[in-house]
């Protein structure tokens, strides 16, 4: 999972046209099981091409009850042109909520990170129930709940968030969804429908963030039809909840590298120190900033101290925001809302929507009693406090989600050959969870990139080349692989080779 924080997008990104149904027809026509597609041909790297599959399953919306509705999931399968391909590779998106199908632009044919696989295995891209694709999409729109000053006052913001949420699990009820099969267990199923469906014996798996959560359930579930798993950026089965302690190491580790940095050092002695100091003139004044919604409409939001925190938990553990966050912070001291108001805009999405997938997810899976009670101590004693894993567990609560109980969240222990894959500096799967998961697994190893947050491993060439020597059967050893050296931006003036979308162009 990217985030425990609500999350979504207004539109896919995949350049497609899927096979179209009609659900009020189709549902009667078709079986749990069955499969519609359509069949064109792409380019890949190099002027070959390719056969494509696009298509849908059909599933039952929850396997516990006999008389469920069926639901379509989409899906992309790409065939090898080898003779004899390894198992499928799968690749299980992050969110919950993130479009698998999404990976794959076939407008402009595939892209090198996707067709170099090809010459090992076919490639299967898989929306998740009630995300991307699939149908039903539980993405709900709800502008009516939306207060401008949610960004100054956490009291507001749970109520927007939990209003909007609320309103989409009412309306998706009345219309007959089942919001009780929105889970991991039976997205690990669907995983495992697919795989008989397209008439494959054993599958490889490929999980990122939440997709490390999905694939980690589909191997307890599923373990003897899985040959291979790369879980990148892990999410443990009692990871869902994020621990405030790992945000306060994680902003300790910031401070430190920014120490080390002469030219920054000149401008913030301390950077701890500016915190400080911007959340208290925050909480005596909250600095307005101009965004635009949704809709097009431009706004002003006052942001105050737990506005700021929101927006940092996002952002601090992913290396793309990290090295902006000491300019953001002086920006702020001087009482310029520019840089603020970049950082806002990414997210006021928020308050005018709900992707109620995302929240059933992530509050079916929950936490232990004991990871709850470490939470609630640490909130106390933690600066960022329940920023962590705002707004859960209210939002949750609130739409009435089942859990899925402590079975759920026992360890793993798994004969599955897996290669797990971390950066040191991801605050949302810290490699320490990587580990935790580990020690259940027999055939396993960890590739840690240093100076990588939650984003950056796959972007360094060094992982790709192991994760194909994976999938073709290599042995890949415990690794550490350096991304380069942490560069902050300047805190005054531009600097192309070192800057963010924050920072004007002179």
């Amino acid at each position: 999972m990217t985030t425990t924080m609500l999350r979504f997008s207004l539109s896919s990104a995949v350049v497609v046209a899927l096979v179209a149904t009609d659900a009020g027809t189709v549902y009667a026509q078709q079986r749990a099981g069955d499969v519609v597609t359509e069949s064109r041909r792409i380019a890949v790297a190099g002027g070959d091409s390719v056969e494509v599959d696009m298509g849908r399953l059909f599933v039952p919306e929850n396997r516990a009850k006999a008389e469920s509705r069926l639901i379509e999931l989409a899906f992309l399968r790409v065939k090898s042109p080898v003779p004899n391909p390894g198992p499928p590779l799968f690749y299980l998106a992050g969110g919950p909520g993130g479009s698998a199908t999404g990976q794959v632009n076939l407008g402009r044919g595939l892209s090198e990170r996707w067709s170099w696989y090809l010459s090992i295995c076919d490639l299967v891209f898989l929306d998740q129930r009630g995300a991307g694709r699939s149908n039903p999409n539980l993405l709900h729109i709800a502008p009516s709940h939306a207060r401008m000053e949610a960004f100054r006052d956490a009291a507001v913001a749970r109520e927007v968030m939990v209003a909007a949420a609320r309103e989409g699990a009412e309306k998706f009820r009345t219309e007959g969804v089942d919001l009780d099969g929105y889970t991991t267990v039976e997205s690990a199923d669907d995983i495992d429908a697919a795989r008989q469906a397209l008439g494959y014996e054993r599958i490889n798996l490929w999980g990122f963030s939440y997709g490390t959560h999905l694939g980690l359930a589909t191997i307890r579930r599923h373990g003897d039809r899985i040959a291979n798993a790369v879980l990148m950026g892990v999410e443990g089965p009692d990871h869902t909840f994020k621990l405030p302690s790992t945000m306060d190491t994680q902003w300790r580790k910031i401070v430190r590298l920014a120490a080390r940095d002469p030219e920054l050092r000149k401008h913030i002695p301390d950077l701890d120190a500016l915190l400080d100091r911007v959340l208290t003139t925050l909480d005596r004044e909250p600095l307005v900033v101009e965004v635009r919604d949704p809709v097009g409409v431009v706004r002003e939001l006052p942001v105050g101290r737990f506005g700021l925190l929101w927006i940092m938990r996002f952002d601090i553990g992913d290396m793309s925001d990290i090295p902006a966050f000491p300019r953001l912070l002086s920006s702020i001291d001087r009482g310029d809302p520019s840089m603020l108001a970049w950082f806002v805009q990414k997210r006021v999405q928020l308050l005018f929507g709900s992707q109620v997938m995302s929240v059933v997810m992530d509050a079916a899976s929950g936490a232990s009693p004991e990871r709850r009670a470490r939470i609630a101590r640490e909130s106390a004693e933690s600066r960022f406090g329940d920023v962590v894993n705002f707004p859960h567990p209210a939002i949750g609560e609130a739409i009435g989600v089942r859990d899925l109980g402590p079975a759920y969240r026992a360890p793993i222990v798994s004969d599955v050959r897996t290669l797990f894959v971390s950066g040191d500096m991801d605050f949302n799967t810290p490699p320490y969870q990587a580990e935790e998961v580990r020690w259940g697994f027999t055939d396993a190893s960890h590739v840690i990139v240093e100076n990588a947050g939650h984003e950056q491993p796959i972007q360094q060439l060094p992982v790709q080349l192991a994760i194909a020597a994976f999938f073709r059967g290599e042995e890949v050893p415990d690794t550490r692989v350096d991304a380069g050296p942490i560069r902050f931006v300047p805190i005054e003036g531009y600097n192309p080779e070192v800057t963010h979308p924050s920072v004007p162009r002179p």
